[in-house]
Parts: C-alpha cells; sequence; structure tokens
C-alpha cells in the first residue's frame, strides 16, 4: 500500500490542488465573472508554456539517467572489493575481512546518510578509510598489480560520490525553471478569468489544464532531486536496491549465492530498517544519520566490526 500511495503522491497532491482551482473557478462564475472570451493569443500562450516546459525536462532527464547509473558505478566497485579481498584472504591471510566488510558496508551507510542529511560528507571519508584495508595489504604478499586493481576501484567510488553529491546539490538552469513557474502562474490566472463557451467547458478547461501544468511543474521538482530518504522515497527516485542487496551479501560470509527469496526478504527489510531510520533522522529524532545506519547493520558489526574498526 506504501508503494502505491508513493506512486501516486505527486498526482494527488496535484489533484487536491486541482479542485482549488476549479472551485476558485466556479466561485468567479457564481459572483459574475464570467471572464473573457478566447483568442488566439490565449492559445499560443498555452502552447509557448508547453514547449519551454518540455525543453527543460528533457534537459533534467539527462542528468535524471546520470543520477541512476552512480548506485549501479557504486555497488560494481563495493563488489569487486569484497570479492578480491576475499580471495585475497584466502590465499595470503590478508587482509582482516571482519574490518574489511565492516568498512565497505560503512561506504553505504555513510552515502545514505549524506542524502539523508543533505549538506554532510560522510561517504567521502569512509571511502578514504578503505585506504587502511589496501595498507594492510601493501605489507603482505599480495603482488602489488592486485593491489592496483583495488586501488582503481576505490577512485571509481570517489567518482561515483562526487557525481551523486553534485547531481543532488545543482539545479538544471535554476532561471529556467522560475521562468516555467511564472509561466504556469500566468496561465492558471488566464484559465480562471477566461470563458471558455460556458461554465462547464470553463471548468473543464481549468481542471485539464491545470494538472497538465502543475503536475509536470511538480514532477520537475522531483526529478531535480533524484535522491530521497526515509519514507518520502517513491518510485519516481532513484532506487538503491543494489547498495543494500550489496549489505546483506556482505553480512553473509563466503560466496555461496543466496537463494533469491531469502535474498527478496533480507533486502525488503534491512530496507525498512534503513527507511525508518532515515525518516526518523529527517524528523530530527537524532542528530547523526551515518552512526544510526550503521547500528542498523548490526548483524555486520556482532564480530566486533563497525565504524569503530575504520
Amino acid at each position: 500500500m506504501r508503494e502505491i500511495l508513493g506512486s501516486y503522491r505527486v498526482a494527488v497532491e496535484t489533484a487536491a490542488i486541482v479542485v482549488v482551482l476549479i472551485g476558485v473557478r466556479a466561485l468567479l462564475w457564481a459572483i459574475g465573472v464570467t471572464g473573457m472570451s478566447t483568442t488566439p493569443l490565449i492559445s499560443s500562450v498555452i502552447s509557448g508554456g508547453i514547449f519551454v516546459m518540455g525543453l527543460v525536462l528533457a534537459g533534467t532527464l539527462v542528468d535524471y539517467r546520470d543520477a541512476e547509473r552512480a548506485p549501479t558505478d557504486v555497488a560494481a566497485s563495493l563488489y569487486a572489493l569484497l570479492r578480491e579481498t576475499e580471495s585475497m584472504n584466502r590465499i595470503w591471510g590478508k587482509p582482516d575481512m571482519v574490518a574489511a566488510r565492516a568498512r565497505l558496508i560503512a561506504v553505504v551507510t555513510s552515502l545514505r546518510a549524506d542524502i539523508t542529511s543533505g549538506n554532510t560528507r560522510e561517504c567521502q571519508a569512509a571511502i578514504e578509510d578503505l585506504s587502511q584495508t589496501l595498507e594492510e595489504l601493501e605489507g603482505s604478499d599480495v603482488p602489488a598489480n592486485y593491489i592496483v586493481r583495488l586501488r582503481s576501484e576505490q577512485a571509481a567510488l570517489r567518482k561515483a560520490a562526487l557525481r551523486v553529491y553534485h547531481i543532488q546539490r545543482e539545479e538544471f538552469l535554476p532561471s529556467a525553471k522560475a521562468m516555467i513557474t511564472s509561466v504556469v502562474a500566468v496561465i492558471m490566472l488566464i484559465l480562471l478569468f477566461t470563458d471558455m463557451g460556458g461554465l462547464l467547458e470553463s471548468l473543464v478547461t481549468v481542471g485539464f489544464l491545470a494538472f497538465f501544468f502543475i503536475y509536470l511543474l511538480r514532477l520537475l521538482g522531483v526529478i531535480d532531486k533524484p535522491f530521497k530518504a526515509g519514507h518520502e522515497r517513491t518510485d519516481d527516485d532513484v532506487s538503491l536496491f543494489l547498495l543494500t542487496e550489496f549489505m546483506v551479501h556482505a553480512q553473509a560470509k563466503g560466496t555461496d549465492a543466496m537463494p533469491p527469496e531469502a535474498l527478496a526478504a533480507k533486502v525488503e527489510e534491512l530496507e525498512e530498517r534503513m527507511a525508518d531510520v532515515e525518516q526518523a533522522h529527517s524528523e530530527g529524532e537524532f542528530g547523526d544519520a551515518a552512526v544510526a545506519l550503521e547500528e542498523v547493520a548490526s548483524p555486520v558489526k556482532k564480530d566486533g566490526a563497525g565504524r569503530k574498526a575504520r
């Protein structure tokens, strides 16, 4: 039910605004303000608004598609680091996998904490803490080219995290978005004071066009910030399920494949717990989201690993 409500949240909120506008138009008609007659200029204004909104929406979708690749890049690098270090541990006895798993999982929890907080860079610190594991390998018999490969994966993590920070912080053409907001407001005023040929025709026109423009305007706001935290996350936001799956795999020692049903159940449970923590942080119940999210990953820390291990 929560997923369904989340998917239609923008539509429901937009419909509520449209109902108010329809009510205002009906009230104006009732007091005798039928409005001006339709002219080609009104059609041109509406067409121009659709064109400009489509232009900005197309540009914003480019950033959104780029944002969708970031979790995949992070997960791929994390899996590479995890499996490579496990193999090295089996052959050369290094590195300490309890600490290594905790540091890798800390990259995920700190990234989610940064998204929740909006102004922190915990993930950058967590990525740099991976150097402790790599330095441990440098003091062992592991060939240098193997360590260089792990260093390249660490660099890929830095790049993906910085991409998330940039996309989450920057808006696509803020001036254009301000112009679109102004154009939509002007169009709504024109619709409220235009006679479309009768009361019913006017109400239907206001309802349809208002829903169309306001929905697109709110959709721009949704995809302009593609990463959301807590229960505010909807199907429109970039999914982090691959990172949650990685946490589940990192908790399990070894490379044996987990049954799909068990994996899905554990991922769903962990995602729900982390969403609760993120929601509590957004409501101000505690300050450090990174520490709280690591506490959610307590099965990983039962061997003594965790934030202190970094």
